[in-house]
């Protein structure tokens, strides 16, 4: 991390709050006058230049003051040392808001809700992971000779859906042959072990069902591999992208909108943006697409029963960032014990949960 004088870093931090409340460059004489830094605007003006050089600030035009640049927001951010919880009454009625919840899909809305508004930002909430779940039941639905629907219950409450071709028709009555007989060997396993289990019942199979157990197997395998396809995200505030009047031009706000109708970019965003640190704060240029760079992402993983997900906000690098951090961590914190509730503590969700 880039080191600053003390009385740099303190001018740089008073740019980027001043700028964030505002909206408008910050200049020398208002640092020195509103900041109480203890110096002259010369002084002041002077160490903007400094800044301005190491490039953490920059004029937007010519007898303009000094904004923050995306390297600016990331010494901010990796120095903050206060991201103040909510105090007790808001945390307490976050909880509210979130326990109750009837199934896996409204908790996942509810969140997704209550930190868009708590943000006044575009709110990110990924349905927890497969992959360290424990597989509660696989119910088979016949809708064609050759073609039979796989829906994958976990014991989060996570619901997949896979189709599968089969090559040859399958009687109604085989199907659900081969449905009690997956569910006695594989339901309650771990998901990681299911497929092998699954795939070895296929070989001792009775050949009408053989086909259809092994295209389960598979199914089970494909959901394990984390395919963004199948993963299930919850958007919600996006109206807060236009009314938040932080992005400098239309054209980026329009951009924003886009990207919030791609999933797949935005599961992985979140995912890369998590692959640093856990909490983190994604910033601009550092976000994997150039539509975003006018953006900022704070994410948070949550975990509840050995299974997680992870929550996060898209908006503008012009961002409340020790505001939006602590509002992520309590909502994930918040989501971890409604979780822990629907699944009564062991993982035992309902099944009603489906995609979002």
């Amino acid at each position: 991390m880039l080191a600053l004088e003390d009385r740099k870093a303190a001018i740089l931090k008073a740019i980027v709050q001043d700028y964030v409340r505002t909206g408008e460059p910050v200049g020398s004489k208002r640092l020195a006058e509103d900041w109480r830094l203890g110096v002259s605007s010369a002084t002041v003006r002077a160490d903007m230049g400094a800044l301005e050089d190491a490039g953490l600030i920059t004029q937007p035009h010519t007898s303009a003051g000094r904004i923050p640049t995306d390297r600016g927001y990331r010494f901010f951010v990796d120095t903050l040392t206060d991201t103040s919880p909510l105090d007790q009454r808001r945390a307490a009625a976050l909880q509210k808001m979130l326990l109750g919840s009837a199934d896996l899909e409204e908790l996942l809305r509810r969140t997704s809700t209550v930190l868009s508004r708590l943000t006044r930002l575009a709110a990110l909430v990924v349905a927890p992971r497969l992959d360290r779940s424990t597989l509660r039941h696989i119910e088979l639905v016949q809708l064609a000779p050759t073609s039979v629907l796989a829906v994958l219950i976990a014991d989060t409450g996570r619901v997949d859906k896979r189709m599968l071709d089969l090559d040859v028709a399958v009687a109604a009555h085989d199907v659900q042959r081969a449905s009690y007989a997956v569910n006695e060997s594989a339901a309650g396993l771990h998901l990681s072990q299911a497929p092998d289990v699954i795939a070895g019942l296929a070989e001792g199979a009775p050949v009408e069902v053989r086909d259809l157990v092994a295209a389960v197997s598979g199914a089970v395998r494909a959901g394990l591999a984390g395919d963004p396809r199948h993963e299930q995200l919850y958007v919600g505030g996006t109206a807060n992208i236009a009314g938040s009047g932080a992005f400098e031009r239309v054209e980026q706000v329009k951009r924003v909108y886009e990207m919030l109708e791609e999933q797949v970019v935005l599961l992985r965003t979140l995912r890369e943006v998590l692959e640093e640190d856990d909490p983190a704060v994604g910033i601009g240029a550092e976000l994997p697409l150039v539509e975003l760079t006018a953006c900022s992402v704070v994410a948070a993983s949550y975990e509840a029963g050995g299974a997680g997900g992870s929550i996060g906000v898209l908006g503008p690098t012009r961002m409340d960032y020790p505001r939006t951090l602590a509002a992520v961590q309590a909502v994930a914190s918040s989501l971890e014990t409604a979780l822990a509730e629907l699944t009564g503590g062991r993982g035992e969700a309902l099944p009603e949960a489906d995609g979002g």
